[in-house]
């Protein structure tokens, strides 16, 4: 009985709350689906906020511009030149200018953060250009831009050589010791946009892009791969086209003399999609050659960009934080130190399935 009663009055406690959560007719709001933020010339932060707005049985979609020294005060300006208020439950896309991410996002990205309203599932993403003129696009007119670009991103993370990031994976990167966030890096291009490759961070601030040729084997470092395709010339100018169908990286750590040194032992299941070769001919695939040339060339690969990774100091992989798990003395300005000469090898598994004779 008396345990019936406590069921009762939790039940009305949450009912009572749920009274206080703000209501909006559909037609009587505007709602965000994507912002954009850029540094201007005056030092101060460049909003930009697309929503839509519902008139009958039509949306449509707007964006409006402002000024301020944080995204509230920019919010603020923006809703006093709108008819309805702008609710931020909808919010698909926060984008970023590369000039204002080598300064830093992550107060902005925290005040999103702290937005009960906004999903932790929202895309975040960088700006090779000004993302106040691609969220204007006047040929996405009748196309809600905010929803394109999520899909964009979600579709090339899910079957593409992107890895997956959203804003729950950047904070968790972020507020991780020993790794450091990554995020898509998207232009315009023209009448169009693409993504160009990831844009590697310290901390919250931008450093340098890693372009696509290098995403395949980031990708398998990095995230569960599968779905994603990807081309090999190899020494002959044959060319290997393999489409990936599961990839696993599992990562050992040992300390010497007080230094770590890992090794990456990476194994890839793979189907052959087109394999061209310059002779004209018949020929006969040789898998077992084909596997080791390209388990080299992505070897080769991985240590290129993890040496890229420690000459500019930072860790998109996590080696810091796998450090971590092994060492309960771990200290973070020790380890910063000990990072940009710490040995990593790679060693890479191939297992190519349906081959044959081709022209």
């Amino acid at each position: 009985m008396v345990n019936r009663l406590v069921l009762w009055v939790i039940l009305i406690f949450l009912l009572a709350g749920c009274s206080f959560l703000p209501t909006y007719i559909v037609n009587e709001i505007n709602m965000a689906q994507g912002v954009g933020y850029d540094l201007s010339k005056k030092n101060e932060i460049k909003g930009t906020f697309v929503f839509s707005t519902f008139k009958k049985d039509k949306s449509y979609t707007e964006a409006k511009t402002n000024f301020g020294l944080s995204s509230k005060e920019i919010r603020t300006k923006i809703s006093n030149e709108t008819r309805f208020p702008i609710v931020s439950g909808q919010m698909r896309i926060q984008l970023f200018g590369k000039s204002l991410a080598k300064k830093g996002i992550n107060d902005l990205v925290d005040t999103f953060n702290r937005d009960p309203s906004i999903g932790s599932l929202v895309q975040l993403g960088i700006v090779d250009g000004d993302p106040h003129e691609m969220l204007q696009m006047k040929n996405f007119k009748n196309e809600n831009i905010s929803i394109y670009i999520q899909e964009m991103l979600n579709q090339n993370m899910q079957f593409g050589n992107i890895p997956q990031t959203d804003l729950q994976t950047f904070l968790f990167q972020y507020y991780q010791k020993g790794q450091d966030p990554y995020l898509p890096l998207i232009k315009k291009d023209d009448d169009n946009i693409k993504i160009i490759g990831m844009a590697i961070l310290k901390d919250d601030r931008y450093i340098f892009p890693l372009f696509w040729k290098d995403l395949f084997i980031f990708k398998c470092l990095v995230d569960k791969y599968r779905h994603g395709m990807h081309q090999f010339i190899l020494k002959n100018g044959d060319r290997v086209l393999l489409d990936n169908l599961a990839s696993k990286a599992k990562y050992k750590v040992i300390t010497r003399k007080g230094k770590p040194e890992f090794t990456i032992n990476l194994k890839l299941k793979t189907r052959l999609q087109e394999f061209s070769s310059p002779r004209k001919e018949w020929v006969k695939i040789n898998k077992k050659e084909i596997q080791k040339e390209i388990e080299r060339q992505l070897e080769n690969n991985a240590i290129k960009i993890i040496r890229q990774f420690q000459h500019y100091g930072v860790d998109p992989i996590g080696f810091g934080a796998k450090y971590k798990e092994h060492n309960r003395g771990f200290h973070e300005k020790k380890w910063n130190s000990l990072y940009p000469s710490t040995n990593v090898q790679v060693n890479v598994m191939v297992n190519i399935k349906q081959t044959g004779t081709v022209d």
